[in-house]
């Protein structure tokens, strides 16, 4: 039966609404989970099983507040997406100076613990940025989550603290996008930013460090990792500042790379078909040749120091882009800082590819199989479904590719709902999923024809990316986790309202 499911108080009694938030982020466990399932596939990481985006089950095509609602809950503040293992699900989130992690039962969305850790600062972000941003990833009966102005943490189902792992805070004027993953028997977290960049390999058992490859040359990024074969890895693909560069999983050794992505890649690679898929989009291609550096330092250079202040930087991408050129943030500009940017946006090429992913060392002339330059996302990860590769950019233009020969089934075809795109598209029985930052959910039809489905407003934004578990779709607004499910559910109120 459809209900809005609320948390239970200590006598079992349905609390009143006024008081569901705080027990919802109480730090006792609600009574009566749901047994602890540990052999299920789940849906344990970013963007579900091996990265894919796929869902074993259906999920409704209608549904909102008023309808086809299994339950609705609060949440802090935060841009996780849902991990779910076990019959529960976890979840991150950032209040009153507290970087949190959550576990909800999975069949009626209510807390059953809640930890807390305190960050010495919280990392600079983007306006649209919050301190809790990458999901959790569940695997052997842990859950391990990553904060950027924190670092590592295990917690075992229950919530039993296993260990903490401590990180520099990210050098980056949006804060950190990636999410950790599990594979081979480690930990792999990915940490691109405008100085010191790093993949980073820890035992799960107590957070030591079996690896770290530092990643010289990458800027800041926000894409994680893809472990690849699916089911028994031996490497790890990551694209970042002009490259998308595999490493050995066991060593950190760098395998293969391909040369020509942008200068900043925010989405994921996704696998299938024996092939690597990644797809960039940002501002800085395209970027007119810069102005050579003595040319800024006549013009602005007041101070005769050879640097330029943010106040001294002339009018053009010197300002534009300061941010992004000064590497260490110290509000000067250096000949060095500058000249990297300038080769780094003159190099920089808006692109989605196909890569077989079995080559050593350079392999962009041998080993890359189509390239495209139309209907580039910007945030969502591409979508590897069915043999065909979906792609979705901001404005709500979809794009269907042949995957194994890059052939547009069709090109920036307009879903109907407008604005940015956050959440990357998932998929299930023959259907795929995309949120609209402005909330707006729409499902359409997996083919070679755009057919929408459903466009359903939920009424709050939307920046993280769906779960698809057991029938039921799992969304992320921006104040609530929604569970939706079945194609003929009870009207109930909306707890929007």
């Amino acid at each position: 039966m459809t209900r809005l499911a609320r948390p239970s108080s200590g006598g079992g009694e349905s609390l009143p609404l006024f008081l569901l938030c705080l027990s919802l982020f109480s730090s006792a466990a609600a009574p009566g989970p749901s047994p602890v399932r540990d052999d299920d596939a789940g849906w344990p990481r970013f963007r579900g099983p091996h990265g894919s985006g796929i869902g074993a089950s259906d999920f409704p095509t209608h549904f909102g507040p008023g309808s086809n609602l299994l339950w609705s809950v609060p949440t802090l503040p935060g841009h996780s997406s849902p991990a779910i293992r076990g019959g529960r699900i976890f979840l991150t989130g950032y209040s009153e100076g507290k970087l949190a992690t959550f576990c909800l039962d999975q069949g009626r969305g209510e807390l059953l613990w809640r930890r807390d850790l305190d960050p010495g600062r919280i990392e600079h972000g983007a306006q649209l940025g919050n301190p809790a941003t990458a999901t959790p990833a569940v695997e052997g009966g842990r859950v391990f989550v990553y904060f950027g102005a924190f670092g590592l943490a295990a917690y075992d189902l229950a919530g039993k603290e296993l260990w903490r792992k401590p990180l520099p805070i990210p050098v980056t004027q949006h804060g950190a996008g990636t999410s950790p993953v599990v594979a081979g028997g480690l930990v792999i977290l990915n940490s691109d930013q405008d100085t010191g960049s790093f993949l980073l390999a820890v035992d799960p058992r107590d957070g030591s460090t079996v690896w770290k490859s530092d990643r010289p040359g990458f800027r800041r990024g926000f894409a994680t990792p893809l472990p690849w074969p699916p089911e028994s890895p031996d490497q790890l693909v990551v694209p970042g500042t002009l490259r998308l560069v595999s490493y050995t999983l066991a060593t950190g050794l760098e395998r293969w790379s391909v040369r020509g992505l942008p200068n900043e890649m925010v989405s994921s690679p996704v696998g299938g078909n024996g092939r690597i898929y990644v797809a960039g989009w940002t501002s800085g291609s395209g970027v007119p040749r810069m102005p050579e550096f003595d040319k800024l330092l006549e013009l602005g250079d007041t101070d005769k120091d050879g640097r330029l202040s943010r106040e001294e930087a002339p009018p053009g991408p010197a300002r534009q882009h300061f941010a992004y050129i000064d590497a260490n943030k110290d509000g000067v500009l250096t000949r060095a800082e500058y000249d990297t940017i300038a080769r780094i946006f003159d190099e920089s090429r808006n692109i989605a590819l196909a890569v077989r992913p079995d080559g050593r060392g350079d392999v962009t002339a041998t080993h890359v199989e189509w390239r495209a330059t139309r209907g580039l996302p910007y945030v969502p990860s591409p979508l590897y479904y069915d043999g065909r590769l979906y792609l979705v950019r901001n404005g709500g233009l979809a794009s269907c590719l042949d995957a194994s020969t890059g052939r547009a089934f069709y090109q920036e075809e307009r879903l109907g709902a407008l604005g940015d795109y956050y959440s990357s598209p998932v998929a299930a029985a023959g259907k795929i999923c995309v949120a609209s930052q402005q909330g707006v959910v729409v499902v359409y039809r997996a083919g070679e024809a755009l057919e929408v489905l459903a466009r359903n407003p939920l009424g709050e934004p939307v920046l993280a990316t769906p779960a698809i578990l057991d029938g039921t779709l799992f969304i992320r607004t921006e104040g609530h986790l929604h569970a939706f499910r079945g194609e003929q559910g009870v009207p109930v109120a909306d707890p929007l309202r």
